[in-house]
C-alpha cells in the first residue's frame, strides 16, 4: 500500500437536521464511493460519498468502528452552538436509534456547503462541510491527524484503509506476504498445535520473522522495524514440524503422513540451513524405525540444541495397535549433527513416553536435555524427563485430577524455563475443585473456562514431586475477565518475564499483563499493565534491552516491545 495523501475523509452526523445556509452555486455532486472500506485491516461496511474525487464517510461509522483502539473517540451534537463535538480518547456511545441509510450506487446526489461547526476536545476546526439530504459531511483530513488515524489507499484494489494509532513502543510494520492471524484468544484448546510463528534475534541490529504456512518465508527488519530483506522457503514435505534458529545453523521440521504404515516411507526431514537460509543438509525418519502415521499431531514440538547435540521434541501418532487404534504420544528425536544421523531409540515407546502428549517444551541442562509434555493420560499430569535419550528421571510437576485419557484437562503450558537453580515452568489451570467430571470434549460443572496464571518450580537438586513449587501469579477464576495462557520469557539466568493477555467473557482482549520473577519464580515487583498491546501464538524474545513480540490480524504486522528498567 501507499499513502493516499489525497484521501478526504469527512463526517456524516447522524442527528436530527441542522440547518444550514447553502447557496447555488455551492452545490455539487456526489456519488456513493466505490471503494471498499478497511479499519485495522478488516472490512467494514460504511457510508461513503465521492465529492469531487475525494472519499467522504460517515462519523459515527468511524466512531463505531474504532471504539476500543487507541484512535476511539465519542461524538455528540450541540445544538445550541450548532457545532458537532468530539471527544477523542473516548469509547463511542452509541443513539438510541443508529441511522440506516440507503444509498444507491447508481444515483447522483445534491451535496450543499454546510456551516455547522466541529469541535474536537473543544476546540473549533476550520473544516468545509456539505450536506447531503439532510445529514452534514466534514471534511477529515484536518482531523485525522488529531483523532488520530492513520489513511492509506491501494489504487489497485481500490481500498482505503484506516488504522488506529499506534500505542507507545508498538509498530506498524510492512510485510512482503500476507501472514494468517496469529493473536490469542480467551478460548483454551484441549491439545496445541504446530508452531508457525516465529521471532529471530539476528544479533546484529534485526529482526526476522519466520512464518509458516504453505511455504516458509522470513522477512527481515532493521532496528527502526523497516522491511529490508524477504525470503521464501518452499515446504520439502506437506507438514511443517518447527523451526530452530540454532547457534551456526538454522532448522526445519517437515513431515507427511503415512496412513498405509509403510515402514519404508519418510515421515519426517529434519533440514539444516545456514544463517542466509541456503539449504545444506538433512536427516530424514521414515515410517517403520518411528511407527508414525501422523507426525506433529496434536502438540506443539520444540527443538533445543547444546554442542553437536540438536534434539526435537514433538508428537506422532503411533502405527495401529493391537486394539484398533492409533494411539498419539510424544515423539523425541536426537540428532548427531556433525554427520546429521539419529543417534535414539525412536520405537513405539520410548523411555521419556508420554501418552496422550499435547504440549512439548526442551531445553538443555548442561549436556542433558530436560523435556516437560503436557499429559493427559500416561501420565495426567505436566511432566517433566531429565535423561540423555537412554535414561531418564521423570517428575509430576502438576497433577492433573480426572479419568486417564480424558482430553479435557483444564491446564495449559505457556512456556519453560531454566535458571540457575530451578526449572520453571508457567502455566494456567482452572479450580479443579469446580469440575464434577473430566471428559474427552468438556468440564463437566464448570461455567466458564478461567484460569489462574501458575507457576511450576522444581528444584534441580530435588528432582521428586514433592519437591515442586506451586506459585500463584494471578487469580482470575470468578472475576469478571478471562486469561490467557501466559508466556514466559529469559532475560537473564535469574530474572525473567511472564506475560498474559486479559479477555472480557465475550472474548473481546483487554489489557496486557506482566510481571518479573527471579531465579525462584517469586515475583520482584507489582503486576504491569500495558493498554492496546496483544499477544500472540509468537513467543516474545529478548532484542537488546527490550522483550519484542510480533501480532499478525487481518493483514497487517504489529511489533510489540516492552523497555525493561532497573
Amino acid at each position: 500500500m501507499k499513502r493516499m495523501f489525497s484521501l478526504f475523509l469527512i463526517l456524516l452526523m447522524a442527528s436530527p437536521m441542522i440547518s444550514t445556509t447553502t447557496f447555488a452555486d455551492n452545490t455539487v455532486k456526489a456519488t456513493v464511493t466505490e471503494s471498499s472500506t478497511y479499519f485495522d485491516g478488516e472490512q467494514r461496511e460504511g457510508h461513503g460519498f465521492n465529492i469531487a474525487g475525494s472519499n467522504y464517510f460517515r462519523l459515527r461509522d468511524i466512531a463505531n468502528n474504532f471504539s476500543g483502539t487507541p484512535s476511539q473517540f465519542d461524538v455528540s451534537w450541540n445544538s445550541k452552538s450548532n457545532a458537532i463535538e468530539i471527544t477523542t480518547g473516548h469509547p463511542y456511545t452509541s443513539e438510541d436509534q443508529e441511522d440506516s441509510v440507503y444509498y444507491s450506487r447508481s444515483r447522483t446526489y445534491t451535496a450543499k456547503l454546510s456551516t455547522s461547526k466541529v469541535l474536537v476536545d473543544g476546540q473549533p476546526q476550520l473544516i468545509t462541510a456539505y450536506n447531503i439530504d439532510g445529514n452534514n459531511y466534514f471534511q477529515l483530513r484536518d482531523l485525522a491527524g488529531q483523532v488520530p488515524f492513520d489513511l492509506e489507499y491501494d489504487n489497485q484494489s481500490n481500498q482505503i484503509s484506516m488504522f488506529s494509532k499506534t500505542a507507545n513502543n508498538t509498530y506498524r510494520v510492512k510485510t512482503a506476504s500476507e501472514g494468517k492471524s496469529n493473536a490469542v484468544s480467551s478460548d483454551f484448546p484441549r491439545w496445541q498445535s504446530t508452531v508457525t510463528s516465529y521471532l529471530v534475534n539476528n544479533n546484529d541490529q534485526t529482526l526476522s520473522v519466520i512464518k509458516a504456512d504453505k511455504e516458509v518465508t522470513i522477512e527481515t527488519y532493521d532496528e527502526k522495524y523497516e522491511l529490508i530483506a524477504n525470503k521464501s522457503i518452499a515446504n520439502e514435505l506437506p507438514l511443517f514440524g518447527g523451526f530452530y534458529n540454532g547457534e551456526q545453523y538454522n532448522y526445519i521440521a517437515f513431515g507427511q503422513e503415512n496412513r498405509e504404515e509403510d515402514n519404508n516411507k519418510e515421515v519426517i526431514r529434519i533440514v539444516r540451513y545456514d544463517k542466509s537460509f541456503k539449504r545444506i543438509d538433512s536427516v530424514s525418519i521414515k515410517g517403520g524405525e518411528s511407527f508414525t502415521v501422523e507426525p506433529f499431531d496434536a502438540g506443539s514440538g520444540r527443538m533445543e540444541e547444546q554442542g553437536n547435540t540438536l534434539v526435537f521434541h514433538t508428537s506422532r501418532t503411533r502405527y495401529t495397535t493391537d486394539d484398533g487404534l492409533n494411539h498419539q504420544s510424544q515423539f523425541t528425536i536426537i540428532v548427531n549433527t556433525s554427520n546429521m544421523t539419529v543417534t535414539n531409540n525412536m520405537g513405539k515407546f520410548q523411555k521419556n513416553h508420554v501418552s496422550h502428549s499435547f504440549d512439548q517444551y526442551v531445553l538443555f541442562d548442561g549436556n542433558t536435555h530436560v523435556l516437560v509434555d503436557h499429559g493427559d493420560a500416561y501420565p495426567r499430569s505436566i511432566v517433566l524427563n531429565k535423561g540423555d535419550g537412554t535414561s531418564y528421571s521423570e517428575v509430576d510437576l502438576f497433577d492433573i485430577p480426572g479419568n486417564t485419557g480424558a482430553n479435557s484437562t483444564g491446564v495449559s503450558i505457556g512456556g519453560f524455563e531454566m535458571s540457575t537453580n530451578n526449572y520453571i515452568v508457567a502455566m494456567n489451570t482452572i479450580d479443579h475443585s469446580l469440575v464434577r467430571e473430566y471428559t474427552s470434549y468438556e468440564m463437566v460443572g464448570l461455567e466458564t473456562d478461567q484460569r489462574d496464571i501458575i507457576l511450576s518450580v522444581l528444584p534441580k537438586t530435588s528432582m521428586t514431586s514433592a519437591a515442586v513449587n506451586h506459585i500463584t501469579l494471578a487469580k482470575y477464576v470468578g472475576s469478571d475477565l478471562i486469561a490467557s495462557i501466559p508466556k514466559l520469557v529469559k532475560i537473564t539466568d535469574d530474572k525473567m518475564m511472564v506475560l498474559w493477555q486479559e479477555f472480557d467473557k465475550k472474548n473481546n482482549p483487554g489489557d496486557l499483563k506482566y510481571v518479573l520473577i527471579d531465579g525462584n519464580g517469586d515475583a520482584t515487583g507489582d503486576i504491569q499493565t500495558i493498554q492496546n498491546f496483544l499477544l500472540s501464538e509468537c513467543d516474545p524474545i529478548l532484542s537488546g534491552d527490550k522483550v519484542v513480540w510480533f501480532t499478525n490480524s487481518n493483514g497487517y504486522r504489529l511489533f510489540y516491545s516492552i523497555p525493561l528498567v532497573d
